[in-house]
């Protein structure tokens, strides 16, 4: 056999035996290598899916972050410059200052010379009321028909004669600085309620557990709707905050003592309210030369704490 039938028979052979033979006048596929089933490309698609989502999400999360630091910085500054401020007010003449802001929508929180003690004037009324309604809650009864003329007497016109019944009555406010934890608060020891010493602190510890659902005062709107309802002279102070349509709750205090010369110490606490809005003020102080200073920086004070803030 000759060499080129010898090849030939070879070549019969591999074809035979598997070799993919080209049809006659078509061009040979180039190998694409092993095939890939489907179920394997698509898992090779979702984990790609996957990467792009989590670099998607870590994208959010870093933006998410770096807007978080902004805000961040922003209310450090405010409050920075709130402080300023407040220290300008707190330095003219004799005046000393005090300020407590509890946001209870965000949970933020501004104090200034939130310790500091002052008498309370007639702002421990509230505490005065509190301690009722406990002590009637504890008792598993409600308050009597006097109990309720006295209460408003007292919290709406700001009537001196009934908060002493009621001081009287409730054995002074020991339950509520027991129960709201009012450690910065001290009661007169002779028995003259509105010589008790309290804090900006406690008295915003005291007016945002009231507003706790949860509250230990399982009553507290019946306050708070008191608060509401102030004569219309009393209306100052903190309210000079509040914006159209808003709820203001509050209890104001004032006096005038021969141990500070004549001055004022003017106080104003209680909660201004709306459908976004909770938040529990409280700024207290003395030194003043008139009642009428006395007002207007309260108001100011009020008033910078939401331009600072944005309560």
């Amino acid at each position: 056999m000759s060499t080129f039938a010898l090849l030939s028979v070879v070549a019969t052979v591999l074809i035979g035996a598997g070799a993919s033979a080209a049809a006659p006048g078509s061009a040979r596929r180039p190998d694409r290598g092993p095939a890939v089933r489907s179920d394997e490309l698509t898992s090779a698609e979702l984990a790609a899916g996957d990467l792009v989502t989590q670099r998607a999400t870590l994208g959010d999360r870093a933006a998410d972050l770096a807007a978080a630091r902004a805000e961040a910085d922003r209310r450090r500054r405010s409050e920075a410059d709130l402080t300023a401020l407040l220290t300008g007010y707190d330095g003219t003449g004799y005046v000393d200052l005090s300020v407590t802001v509890i946001d209870r929508k965000t949970g933020q929180r501004f104090d200034y010379a939130d310790g500091r003690q002052f008498e309370t004037a007639s702002v421990v009324k509230v505490d005065i009321l509190a301690t009722l309604l406990l002590q009637a809650q504890r008792a598993g009864r409600t308050l009597s028909a006097r109990e309720k003329s006295l209460a408003v007497a007292m919290i709406e016109h700001s009537d001196n004669d009934a908060a002493s019944q009621l001081w009287t009555r409730t054995h002074g406010i020991s339950t509520a600085v027991k129960t709201f934890g009012l450690t910065g608060t001290d009661p007169d020891g002779d028995g003259d309620w509105g010589l008790t010493e309290t804090t900006a602190a406690d008295q915003a510890r005291l007016v945002t557990g009231l507003a706790d659902p949860d509250g230990p005062v399982t009553d507290a709107d019946y306050l708070f709707d008191l608060m509401g309802n102030v004569d219309p002279d009393q209306d100052w102070g903190i309210s000079a905050a509040a914006r159209s349509g808003e709820v203001v709750a509050i209890k104001n205090g004032w006096l005038s003592r021969d141990t500070q010369n004549g001055r004022w110490t003017v106080n104003s606490i209680g909660r201004i309210t709306d459908a976004d809005t909770d938040v529990s003020i409280v700024v207290l102080s003395r030194g003043h030369v008139s009642f009428a200073a006395g007002t207007d920086m309260v108001a100011a004070v009020a008033r910078a704490t939401r331009t600072y803030l944005g309560w």
